[in-house]
């Protein structure tokens, strides 16, 4: 999420696992070897504006969501029955 004065969006992006594989396991210089990763982000809502706001608030409930019930893949919140903090049940 990025809040600059009253505007708000978020902020995403898909790291290729070759691409994390080589952060993780060499030096952060190698990444220049790999193709640049595009960084998306929802339009941005002026949160004084009750309609944007009231969206802003359901996108970010709706991530929230996501990565409460497990579906995220951030860490130990992913759906993994070895991951210290298993989710169990339907979300």
């Amino acid at each position: 999420m990025h809040m600059w004065g009253l505007t708000a969006c978020f902020f995403w992006a898909t790291f290729p696992p070759e691409y994390l594989r080589t952060l993780r396991e060499e030096n952060i210089e190698e990444l220049q070897k790999h193709p640049l990763v595009t960084l998306y982000h929802s339009e941005p809502r002026h949160l004084l504006i009750s309609s944007e706001r009231d969206e802003f608030i359901n996108e970010f409930m709706c991530v929230v969501r996501c990565i409460t019930s497990g579906f995220g893949n951030i860490g130990f919140l992913r759906r993994n029955p070895k991951s210290p903090i298993h989710h169990q049940g339907e979300a």
